[in-house]
Order: C-alpha cells, then sequence, then structure tokens
C-alpha cells in the first residue's frame, strides 16, 4: 500500500482479523473439545467401575453361605454363571477366607491354589472394595479387576474376596467415538465460526480500506472529498471525524496561505523599508554573527557590497573598517542593558563621520536575548548645524554680553564723569572732597567686579579633578550658609544617601556653582520658607543625551525652594548673562554656575511655578573608582 513503510511486511487487517480469531476459536474449541473428551472418558470408566462392582457385590451376596460353608462346588457355579450372564466379563475369582481360589470360571484347574501376583494380593489384602488394572490372558487384553470383600453379618473377620474382571476394550472404543463426534461438531463449528469472522472482518474492514483510501488521498493534497461510510458503530463515527478533520485542515490551510502571502509581504515591505531607510542597521547575534544589516548601514562603515542583508559573517570580519563600531557592538553584546546612547566617530577619507548608536535587545518568549540591534543615525550634518546655531548664539548672546556691560559701566562711569567735571570748581570744598573720595573708589570697584566677573564667565581655568564624595561636601556647604539661612527664617531639609557615588569634580570651583544656587534660594524667600536639598542616583542624567563610557550613571542634586517662582518666560533666559529681575546685581551668577557645571560634563535644569517656588536640578556624571588627581 502507498504510504507504508518498506522495512515492515504489509499484512492486511483483514487476513489478521481471520488469522487471529480463527486461532482463537482453534484454542477455544479445542481446550473446550478436550474438556468434553476428558470429561466423557472418566463419565464411561465410571460407569464400566460401577457395572462391574455391581457385579462383584451381588455375588458376594449370594456366595456369603457357601463361602461359611466351604461350599466350593456352589461357588464354581455362581462364577461360571456370572460369566456367562455378561459377555463384557473376563473373568470371575472367589477367594475363601484363606485367600485360595474357591472359585474360578473357566478355569476349575485352579480350584484350591493360592495366586502371588500383585493383582490378587492387593485384592485380598483391601478391607474395602478396590479397582484395579491390568492385562490379562496371551492376547494382553486390558481388563478391569474389582475386588470386594464378603463380610457375613456377626463377625469382625473376612470370609471371601469376590473379584470380577470386565474388558476395557468397549470402553474404549465409546471413548473413540466420543472423541471422533466432538472433533466433528468441534470441525462443523470451526468451519461456520471461520465464515462468520470473514463476514465480520470484511464488514469492519471495508468502511476502514476507504478511510485508508481517503487518508492516501488526504496525504497528497486532496482534502475536498467526502467520505460516505455507514455501519452505525465506531467507525461511522471515525469516518464522520476524519470528514470533519479534513474539512478543518482545508480551511486552516486555506488560512495558512492568506498568512503566507501576508508574511511574504511583510517581509518584502520589511526588506524594502530596511534598503531605503536612512539609518544603518546591524542585528548581531549571541554568537558575535551579524544576522541583518542594511545598505545604509554599509555605506556608513565602509562594508562591501558583496555583504548581503543576512550579514553570514562575524562582527569583527566585517566591521573591521569601523573600529568605533565594532567596540560599542561588543560591548553591548557583553551587557545588553549597560549600553544606551553612544556618540562615535568615524574616518570617512578626508572628513569625520560622527554616529550616534543606539542598542535593543531582541529575547524570544522566555526573555532569553537572541539578538542585539544596533540603530547608526549619521549626525554629522547635525553636529554642523549645532556649530553654526552655537556660532549664532555666541554672536547673540555677545550682543547681549555687549549691552550688559555697557549698561553696567555707564552708571558708574556717568557718576565718575560728573565727579570729575566738578573737581576743578569745587576741589577747596571739603564735604565735596569727602563724597568724591566715597563715590569713586566705590563705582570703580563695582566697575573691577564686573570685569572679573566677565573674565571668569569667559577664560576657560583649568580643572583640578579629583574623586569628590558630595553628600560631606554639600553638608559644609549647609553649614556655611547656617547664619544666613537662620537670620532669614529659612528652614533647611537635605535628604543625601551617604551611599552617592563619587563624582569627578573640581571642588573649588564647584562651590561656586552651589553657593551660586544657595544665594538665589535664600534671595527668592525674603519672607523665609523651606530649602530642601536632595540627592540620588540614576541610570540617566537630566537630559537624553548619551552616557560616556568611563562613568556609572549620574548624580543627579536638587536645590528646592518655596519661594516667589519664576515666570515661564523669565526662566528659558536665567542663565544668560547680565540677565537678572533683582534690583541690584549684575545676572552674572547663574551663568557662572551653569558654566561650571556643564564644564563637568554636567547638566542644570530649572522647574518653577509662580507662587509656589523653583527646584534646580544639577546632574553631574557619576564614577565607581577613585581617580588620581588629574589636569582639565
Amino acid at each position: 500500500m502507498k504510504g507504508f513503510s518498506k522495512t515492515r511486511r504489509f499484512v492486511p487487517l483483514q487476513y489478521r482479523f481471520i488469522i487471529i480469531s480463527s486461532c482463537m476459536l482453534i484454542v477455544l474449541l479445542g481446550s473446550l473439545g478436550s474438556i468434553l473428551i476428558t470429561h466423557q472418558s472418566l463419565t464411561i470408566r465410571r460407569q464400566l467401575e460401577r457395572r462391574c462392582l455391581a457385579i462383584a457385590r451381588s455375588l458376594a451376596a449370594t456366595s456369603k453361605a457357601s463361602l461359611a460353608t466351604y461350599n466350593y462346588i456352589a461357588l464354581e457355579q455362581a462364577a461360571n454363571q456370572a460369566q456367562k450372564d455378561d459377555p463384557d466379563i473376563v473373568y470371575v475369582i472367589i477367594h475363601d477366607k484363606e485367600g485360595r481360589v474357591a472359585g474360578y470360571s473357566g478355569r476349575a484347574d485352579l480350584q484350591g491354589t493360592l495366586p502371588e501376583d500383585g493383582i490378587s494380593l492387593n485384592a485380598l489384602s483391601a478391607e474395602q472394595p478396590v479397582t484395579q488394572t491390568t492385562i490379562w490372558g496371551p492376547e494382553s487384553m486390558r481388563v478391569m479387576d474389582v475386588a470386594v470383600p464378603v463380610f457375613i453379618p456377626g463377625s469382625e473377620h473376612r470370609w471371601g474376596t469376590i473379584r470380577a474382571a470386565m474388558t476395557l476394550a468397549p470402553m474404549h472404543q465409546q471413548i473413540r467415538q466420543t472423541q471422533l463426534i466432538i472433533v466433528g461438531i468441534g470441525c462443523v463449528a470451526l468451519a461456520i465460526a471461520i465464515v462468520l469472522s470473514i463476514w465480520a472482518a470484511r464488514r469492519i474492514t471495508r468502511p476502514l480500506g476507504t478511510l485508508v483510501n481517503a487518508t492516501v488521498e488526504a496525504a497528497q493534497g486532496n482534502l475536498s472529498q467526502n467520505i460516505d461510510v455507514e455501519t452505525g458503530d465506531e467507525v461511522e463515527i471515525l469516518a464522520s471525524n476524519f470528514s470533519t478533520m479534513m474539512r478543518e485542515i482545508l480551511a486552516q490551510k486555506q488560512q495558512l496561505e492568506v498568512q503566507l502571502s501576508e508574511i511574504k509581504r511583510l517581509q518584502l515591505y520589511t526588506e524594502r523599508l530596511l534598503t531605503t531607510m536612512s539609518d544603518g542597521l546591524i542585528s548581531v547575534d549571541k554568537g558575535g554573527n551579524i544576522a541583518a544589516i542594511n545598505p545604509a548601514a554599509r555605506r556608513m562603515l565602509g562594508v562591501s557590497d558583496l555583504v548581503a542583508m543576512d550579514g553570514s559573517g562575524s562582527a569583527s570580519m566585517i566591521l573591521k573598517q569601523a573600529p568605533m563600531v565594532l567596540s560599542y557592538v561588543e560591548e553591548v553584546l557583553q551587557d545588553p542593558q549597560g549600553r544606551t546612547q553612544q556618540e562615535l566617530r568615524i574616518s570617512q577619507g578626508s572628513e569625520d563621520q560622527i554616529i550616534l548608536a543606539n542598542s535593543s535587545l531582541l529575547a524570544d518568549d522566555a526573555g532569553h536575548p537572541l539578538e542585539v540591534i544596533t540603530n547608526l543615525h549619521d549626525i554629522t550634518e547635525l553636529k554642523r548645524l549645532e556649530g553654526r546655531i552655537r556660532q549664532t548664539e555666541r554672536l547673540a548672546a555677545l550682543g547681549t554680553l555687549a549691552a550688559g556691560m555697557a549698561h553696567e559701566i555707564r552708571n558708574p562711569l556717568s557718576a565718575i564723569k560728573t565727579f570729575v567735571q566738578l573737581l576743578p570748581r569745587k576741589v577747596n570744598k571739603p564735604d565735596f572732597l569727602e563724597k568724591f573720595q566715597r563715590t569713586v573708589p566705590r563705582e570703580l570697584d563695582r566697575i573691577n567686579r564686573l570685569i572679573e566677573d566677565l573674565l571668569e564667565l569667559s577664560r576657560t581655568p583649568k580643572y583640578y579633578l579629583t574623586a569628590l564624595d558630595l553628600a560631606p561636601f554639600l553638608i559644609q556647604t549647609v553649614e556655611f550658609f547656617e547664619g544666613e539661612l537662620q537670620m532669614n527664617e529659612i528652614d533647611c531639609i537635605t535628604n543625601l544617601p551617604l551611599d552617592l557615588p563619587p563624582i569627578l569634580a573640581d571642588s573649588d570651583q564647584l562651590v561656586k556653582a552651589f553657593h551660586n544656587l544657595f544665594r538665589n534660594a535664600i534671595q527668592a524667600m525674603p519672607n523665609g520658607g523651606k530649602l530642601t536639598l536632595e540627592g540620588r542616583r540614576e541610570e540617566r542624567g537630566g537630559l537624553d543625551g548619551p552616557t560616556s563610557s568611563d562613568q556609572e550613571g549620574w548624580v543627579s542634586l536638587t536645590f528646592a525652594d518655596t519661594g516667589v517662582g519664576i515666570p515661564p518666560e523669565t526662566a528659558k533666559n536665567i542663565f544668560n548673562p547680565f540677565f537678572t529681575t533683582k534690583d541690584r546685581g549684575t545676572g552674572l551668577g547663574l551663568a557662572i554656575t551653569h558654566k561650571v557645571i556643564t564644564d563637568h560634563g554636567g547638566h542644570i535644569e530649572v522647574v518653577s511655578r509662580v507662587g509656589e517656588g523653583s527646584s534646580f536640578v544639577v546632574s553631574l556624571p557619576a564614577c565607581s573608582k577613585k581617580y588620581r588627581p588629574t589636569l582639565h
């Protein structure tokens, strides 16, 4: 049959059913016949034994008187007569009290002899009737010898023994006839049973054959066939279920074909998307082999066009022209969760290309990582645009700075000019000279402080960087302003965990930024209030910028006051030089603070609501190990 394994011999179910049922019938009928033959043989033998025993007992009853009187003639006559009455009796032997032969049918010459054979001795020694089988005569005839002891009423002694022997030939013949009858009946029954089993096998296997043919057709792809089986039993149910299953498989096949078409469409769409997208895409599996790379990534990294989109090669070989990207990919493979964004510089001919790399993890249903997908975005033009914007901002800031300087310097210069013009006329007046000596040096000091602040804002100082523990450093800053806080009725609350990671900073420069933030908060609460200083560790800083490769997260510091707050239109300009809303001040404090924080690689942000207060959030890069002092 088609589809059947050639390693095993195929035997149709019909033949198996007939062979198995025939064997079972043969075993059953054979066992039943053996039981019947055995039972019938025992029955015939018992009947013969009872018949022989009845003859012996009848002789014993009629021979008691003759045995008591030793009337051997009467006993001889009784033995001969008993043999004549029943043709199956072979011999009748009557023994007297001493065991001698008192009467022997047809053998008068043995009268008075004392037999010594085993059968006779067993018969003479038995106290109860005993049956024995023996061979008798020159023809070796098998006979049944039944011996009955004779007791006279009133006496415990045995007065004789009556033995009657019958031939077993009729019994054997009857047993053979019974066996032939049982075997004949069994053969007829077996033949009828085999015919019935063949009919039953065909009735069962014919619909099963229909099902088998249907499965072969289904295996070849014909799922629309109709199976018509009407047997009224489990086979009909099986055929109905198989038809239902084929209809469901056909429906699922059609659905899978639709889904496959959709998958192919999505695959084509994805391939076209990867081909046309401007960002580079690289997918690397756990073994370090590139699973996919799109044309944009090949162009960025200088990878040969012979490399297909499915990669089919190790990352170390394909990305050898871009060592920084290769290093980034290897770090991501070692710690997929630890790396986010990073700017990478790639040399392409005479110009450098700046790439923003970002990675994400592709995991299976159990959460085990399968591949790391790296997105490469070319930000070279963006960096150039940022440079132009910064240049424009610097020019705008320079204009603002010039205007602020002109405003700040004009006032003291005006006062000095006025005194200088009045000096020739009022030089001899003591009151004028005293006012001159008090006002002119003060205005000159004001101009000098302004110039010093401008120099600090504009120049790039040399930072002496060391690993700095922020908690004790900020506590010292709070203690420095303790008197001023008490005088202004300001309650300072600090929440600085002792396990804050250290930062790489110049404490002399950083203290200026923190002092300006403290002074700004105190000035924002003229009627008292609450100043909260809180520190915490974060994985990302205040901005979504890339994380440096030599840092361990960020330390975020929050300076929150309950002062008057800052309007939104004012908040966006507070870090600009000479921008101030106070009656006194140059507007350079927060600008210097912003410069110090950014020079340390950090960020500063302000969140404020009018009437509720302001929060300055400073984010500084943390380091996990002690650094030696370095100049920066």
